[in-house]
């Protein structure tokens, strides 16, 4: 008998469909409670994360719009400013493959005001300040 020995845990299966990949794109999660605007933070062919000021709460049903995109969707989990979204279909691998090229994370881009708040630098190593970002 060990005392302090680590009791070996089960692999924990991923519970998404597939993998989800960073973007930086212009979003609305239409609801009949309201519009929800904010951006897309990842997305996958089942699914995505939607940054927005007020999250809806897990369970609600929508409509995800972004670019020249729609997908019908439920919100699945939800924490300040942020929401995990479940396509009731998965979004094609064109769809898909679109929306990772024009709209990619690249570096995050912090307001002069809010990183000297922060504490956080405006450019990068070689003094140049961060790309623009565009809206996909």
């Amino acid at each position: 008998m060990r005392l302090f020995a680590r009791a070996k845990t089960a692999d924990v299966p991923e519970r998404r469909g597939g993998p989800r990949t960073r973007v930086d794109c212009i979003a609305t999660l239409l609801m009949p409670s309201g519009d929800r605007p904010g951006r897309l933070f990842d997305i996958s062919a089942t699914g995505a994360r939607l940054s927005t000021q007020v999250p809806p709460s897990p369970g609600s049903a929508g409509i995800l719009d972004w670019s020249l995109h729609e997908a019908f969707c439920k919100v699945t989990w939800s924490k300040p400013g942020m929401c995990g979204i479940v396509f009731d279909r998965p979004i094609s691998a064109e769809v898909l493959q679109e929306t990772i090229e024009k709209a990619p994370a690249g570096t995050r881009i912090i307001s002069a005001a809010h990183a000297n708040d922060a504490g956080e630098a405006t450019q990068d190593t070689h003094g140049n300040p961060p790309p623009a970002r565009l809206p996909c």
